[in-house]
């Protein structure tokens, strides 16, 4: 049988109780490890039967992932969140996927609310995930990095994880429509567009080939608008998340507003800032 890992990451609170009941409801158990990355404040005061917690003091979100990477062992990898946990079925469905074929790019599947929309908390789902929700658009060439299954050979040890590197790489993983899960991750307005600066800053900083200052002084003007555009194309496509679209669409736009000049400044400095603070 073919070993199977989960790498699970998290900055801030988290709900260690809610995290080992939702693995268990999506069937998670032995002999599957189980491996959680966190900062060194928030790790339980108590070990917690069920998993192992890894911690490193100013680490970014995407240096904790490859912490519980590296950690793991298995022959496959599941990269997850700790606010976007699997859902019952999401467990069969992926190691189903992987016994049955064994895809040399792995597999990833649906990222969907765990709210209705009149919450607050869809405003990063549908900036960030809205793409992911089924039914998904053929045309996506996007994949979550929240809801990603990997074989070791795609991983590199000791580099972190990067979704966009491994893209770049030409990773082409198989979509699994069962293996869904639920964004639930706790929204507060003024830490969301902080975040989303800070997002759109590393993004810029780390792109390669660097663009030009001519080209993105300008864009930095129009990108909130063309960004909130296909969030709002993308949600209109799901008929029980338009009134949410429409009813957040001022706010998405703000935080769209507060990424673009994120990637700015990130063009205009090729500086990341901070990356413990990227979460």
């Amino acid at each position: 049988m073919t070993s199977f890992a989960l790498a699970i990451a998290t900055k801030g609170d988290w709900d260690p109780d809610k995290l080992l009941e939702a693995l268990g409801a999506a069937g998670v158990g032995p002999p599957t490890e189980v491996h959680v990355a966190c900062d060194p404040g928030h790790a339980p005061a108590t070990s917690l039967r069920g998993f192992t917690i890894h911690v490193r003091e100013g680490a970014s979100l995407f240096d904790l992932w490859g912490l519980a990477i590296d950690a793991s062992n298995a022959d496959w990898v599941a990269i997850l969140h700790a606010d976007a946990l699997p859902v019952p079925g999401w467990f069969a469905a992926m190691k189903g996927a992987i016994e049955r074929e064994g895809w040399k790019d792995g597999y990833w599947g649906p990222v969907e609310p765990a709210f209705e929309g009149s919450d607050d908390r869809s405003i990063g789902y549908l900036t960030e995930y809205v793409q992911f929700h089924r039914p998904i658009d053929p045309k996506t060439k996007e994949v979550p990095g929240s809801n990603l299954v990997l074989p070791r050979s795609r991983i590199r040890r000791g580099a972190g994880f990067s979704k966009t590197r491994l893209l770049d790489e030409g990773l082409a993983p198989k979509f699994i429509g069962e293996a869904v899960v639920q964004y639930s991750r706790p929204f507060d307005f003024r830490d969301y567009c902080e975040r989303r600066y800070r997002h759109g800053r590393s993004y810029a900083a780390k792109r390669t080939p660097r663009r030009s200052r001519l080209v993105t002084v300008p864009m930095s003007f129009v990108l909130p608008f063309v960004r909130t555009a296909r969030i709002v194309r993308q949600s209109w496509r799901h008929r029980h998340l338009r009134r949410a679209m429409l009813r957040w669409i001022p706010v998405i736009l703000l935080a769209e507003t507060f990424w673009s000049a994120g990637e700015l400044a990130g063009y205009v400095t090729g500086r990341s800032g901070n990356v413990s603070e990227i979460d």
